[in-house]
């Protein structure tokens, strides 16, 4: 992240240039590998529904609180920040830690409901409805990543072999896409011209994304627990570590595009990343989730 600032305040990198090389040359090599080596099972279909399912939540709910709280579009800003977390470039290089191929596979499946939330009801709210059905379809048929988990499944399934060149030139891309992710965060920041803290706002959005998010996974790990018995202890570890995770790096990019107030964006994403750095580590032992 500071490399990314000092790129971006001194060398003028570009913001949306990082992005589109994480999102369409690094990501789905990435993604690619991970699924098409996992061992696939059918109940692992309903993940990205269930990751899906927590967002929508979580972002009408706190776009309700926001609407009470505030009447202008700082409630569609705060519903974001709540339900959007940085499951790629800053959950992966944990998930790296925690898991082996297998469950780094399970892990990005999930990521799946994410990135089909950012693109539809994300995508609403952070445009205040102003965007069609047809808009936001065309958008999410876009995004290389479902074509990628799609073709890692399909491998998967067909127990078709991976080449080791592409093992090996996959590792390189997991770095890349890590450190690339990483960047664009301070990259985004070093563009802001001033940081807004709003301490109301701020922990409001704390309370969406660091609070509500935990909270609602472990209802939903007890559900499965007691009721529905679907998924193994290491899917409870994935989903929790998917919702420790600090506010997405999109949300700057989606407050910049809309025009959501973006200093506040970039505020509430810097204070969050830097208080995740404390955070994960603390609800990672705390649910005996230790590296």
């Amino acid at each position: 992240m500071g490399a990314g600032f000092f790129a971006g305040r001194f060398l003028n990198f570009d913001r949306q240039t990082l992005a589109n090389f994480a999102i369409y040359i690094c990501g789905p090599v990435v993604i690619f590998g991970f699924v098409s080596e996992m061992d696939f099972k059918a109940e692992y279909v309903l993940l990205p529904v269930v990751s899906y399912l927590l967002s929508v939540l979580i972002a009408v709910t706190f776009l309700k609180i926001g609407h009470l709280v505030y009447k202008d579009n700082r409630a569609n800003l705060l519903a974001l920040c709540a339900s959007m977390g940085n499951t790629g470039y800053f959950g992966l290089p944990v998930a790296m830690l925690l898991f082996d191929a297998h469950w780094l596979g399970v892990y990005m499946f999930m990521m799946i409901g994410f990135t089909t939330y950012e693109a539809t009801v994300g995508y609403y709210i952070a445009a205040r409805g102003q965007f069609t059905v047809r808009d936001s379809l065309i958008k999410l048929s876009k995004l290389p990543s479902i074509y990628a988990t799609a073709a890692g499944i399909a491998f998967n399934l067909l127990d078709l072999p991976l080449p080791d060149l592409f093992h090996t030139y996959w590792v390189h891309f997991k770095g890349a896409y890590v450190i690339t992710g990483m960047m664009i965060i301070g990259v985004a920041l070093s563009k802001v011209e001033k940081f807004q803290i709003a301490p109301k706002f701020l922990l409001l959005a704390f309370a969406g994304k660091f609070v509500a998010w935990p909270v609602l996974t472990l209802l939903f790990i007890l559900l499965d627990q007691t009721v529905l018995h679907l998924f193994e202890s290491q899917v409870y570890k994935a989903l929790c570590l998917l919702a420790i995770v600090p506010f997405a790096a999109n949300i700057a990019a989606f407050a910049a595009q809309m025009d959501l107030r973006p200093e506040k964006a970039a505020t509430t994403i810097l204070l969050g990343t830097v208080f995740a750095l404390f955070y994960i580590p603390a609800m990672l032992a705390l649910l005996g989730m230790g590296m």
